[in-house]
């Protein structure tokens, strides 16, 4: 169908976008995998969901594919650059800018995406937009002129879930993909949004703070970071109160469909 590209803003023929990367789902179909659908509080479970609409035309569909998707997939995919220790891995041959981009690249498709399985994702006009330009110009800067960087406002951290209990097997844990979920943080007084693929649980944390020192000095557990290596710290799934009652909610689902 033609409409406006949400990305480059132009007049195109509308491509079938996928605001989660296609590639997550085929994996679970692949799989038998089931996703979690959280909406509105309600939580169930399903093996065929596969949610997309009319979005981006194809030139941008490829831009993201080549400059995002191909590199942020391998990234959490990629078990060879893992090396593993008691309570974190370490992703070797990390480049953070460009996997930084490729998670907001999802924010942003889940926040202007009228598909209701992304109702959970209440962005607003400004920051969407704030999201697209830094998206499309492959950059964390918010605009050529400020030293403003996006990575200011929207801190991303990532743990990789485990349960050291044995009652949920990691090959359970590793085909699991959630629905995006929205939420108050009271410990900053800013906005939380959270999902899990592959294995990780990725939270992206809003945060403005009073002045520009505290929004630098401000930093979070398993945070991305700059540098050629990437700290990610592990989650026991018993110890996590989101973890928890997400896994919670997941069995009571599944119990409902037998």
């Amino acid at each position: 169908m033609k409409g406006i590209c949400k990305l480059c803003l132009q007049d195109s023929e509308l491509q079938q976008s996928h605001i989660i990367p296609r590639s997550y789902f085929k994996r679970l179909k692949k799989e038998d995998g089931k996703i979690i659908v959280i909406q509105e509080g309600n939580k169930s479970i399903t093996g065929n969901f596969d949610p997309k609409e009319p979005m981006l035309c194809r030139k941008c569909e490829q831009f993201l594919s080549i400059n995002y998707e191909h590199y942020g997939i391998r990234v959490l995919r990629d078990h060879k650059n893992f090396r593993k220790n008691s309570n974190h891995i370490i992703i070797a041959s990390f480049q953070y800018e460009k996997f930084y981009l490729y998670l907001i690249s999802i924010l942003w498709r889940a926040s202007i995406a009228k598909h209701v399985h992304y109702d959970s994702v209440q962005g607003t006009e400004g920051l969407d937009d704030l999201l697209r330009y830094c998206v499309a110009e492959r950059t964390v800067r918010i605009n050529k002129k400020s030293g403003l960087r996006l990575d200011h406002f929207i801190r991303i951290s990532i743990f990789r879930m485990v349960d050291s209990t044995g009652n949920i097997s990691d090959e359970v844990i590793k085909v699991l993909l959630s629905n995006f979920v929205q939420t108050r943080d009271d410990t900053t007084n800013g906005i939380k949004w959270y999902f899990i693929v592959e294995g990780f649980i990725v939270f992206y944390h809003f945060f403005v703070g009073r002045d520009l020192h505290e929004i630098r000095s401000f930093k979070l557990i398993s945070q991305l970071t700059k540098g050629s290596h990437q700290k990610i710290m592990k989650a026991e799934i018993n110890q996590s109160k989101i973890l928890t009652e997400l896994f919670n909610s997941m069995i009571e689902a599944s119990k409902q469909e037998d």
